[in-house]
């Protein structure tokens, strides 16, 4: 449909009306009626299905945002508010200049935050005035249920109404602006990394024992701390000799994909707890695999911290400083 402004598109579906139904509804649209009227004999043709609809719908969502905030005194100047705020807000700030650009100072969370409760065709608005990494960031934010209804919405084709996302910007960005802020939430792989990172500071006596507790209550938890107990830079500290016997237990292209980008230092203290023979065997192997990609170079430091892993369970090994 092209552009065109909200007296064109009340026209359009003015003229889709039976005519004793527009005199009936221009009757109670005071001054704005004369106008109307001029539109409807300026141009007799009646809008497309397609515009029409588009028309239907933008009519439906403005019906559907501004029925969810006005404030006493706010219709008459058909200011949008948004839903009631949460007893997480303080003061609102002072109405921005330009309110998209304020809305995308707001970070992520706030943003996510201040949308919170609003309807779809609002949020969907909103969106087309963010970078679509941030928008996609935002989609994620939402709750599972509205994210169709949003996307639908948000890929409808047409030109914005540009006044009416002012307005929502505006009051959303108030919003965010008013929130307080809130610490992250700690997801479940960081909580898993933040205990592994724990259990390393105790002694090994201690740490073994957390951890069988730790088993008996929950096996899938306690192989994810396990996993996450030692870094690959742990091999520094071990001694020369459990390195070794170490290194036996694992194939040679394990050891090649694993040094793949890995610390100079862990590189050469590999290197020189092998022989000769196998050393020329390692470069080798390390020429001819070239590249390899960040989660295979993962999947054999992973193979080889279970090694030490086991080692260092069976007292074998001992990485105390």
């Amino acid at each position: 449909m092209p552009d065109v402004n909200g007296e064109q598109l009340a026209t359009a579906l003015i003229r889709a009306l039976p005519s004793d139904l527009v005199e009936q509804l221009l009757s109670r649209m005071g001054p704005t009626a004369e106008r109307l009227r001029a539109n409807l004999l300026t141009n007799a043709a009646p809008a497309s299905p397609a515009d029409l609809d588009t028309a239907l719908t933008e009519f439906f969502d403005l019906h559907r945002i501004l029925g969810r905030g006005y404030l006493p005194g706010a219709a008459a100047a058909g200011e949008y508010r948004p839903v009631a705020q949460s007893s997480d807000t303080v003061s609102l700030q002072a109405a921005p200049d330009d309110p998209i650009e304020e809305l995308k100072k707001l970070s992520t969370d706030r943003l996510i935050r201040a949308l919170e409760g609003e309807p779809p065709s609002a949020i969907a608005l909103i969106l087309t005035c963010l970078e679509p990494t941030v928008a996609g960031q935002v989609m994620k934010g939402m709750p599972a249920e509205v994210r169709a209804d949003i996307a639908m919405r948000y890929s409808q084709p047409g030109p914005r109404n540009f006044a009416l996302v002012n307005q929502i910007a505006k009051a959303v960005a108030e919003k965010g602006n008013g929130l307080i802020d809130q610490p992250t939430e700690a997801v479940g792989a960081d909580r898993i990394a933040d205990l592994a990172a724990m259990l390393r500071g105790l002694p090994r006596a201690e740490r073994l024992a957390v951890l069988q507790k730790i088993e008996a209550a929950d096996r899938d938890l306690a192989d994810s701390v396990k996993a996450k107990l030692f870094r690959f830079s742990d091999l520094n500290k071990i001694e020369d000799r459990p390195l070794q016997q170490m290194l036996t237990q694992l194939n040679l292209r394990t050891i090649a994909t694993a040094l793949k980008g890995a610390d100079e230092a862990v590189a050469a203290k590999i290197v020189k707890n092998i022989s000769a023979r196998t050393r020329e065997l390692l470069t080798e192997e390390m020429e001819m695999i070239g590249n390899v990609s960040q989660a295979k170079n993962k999947e054999a430091q992973d193979e080889i911290l279970a090694v030490l892993r086991q080692y260092e369970e069976e007292g074998k090994v001992s990485l105390e400083d």
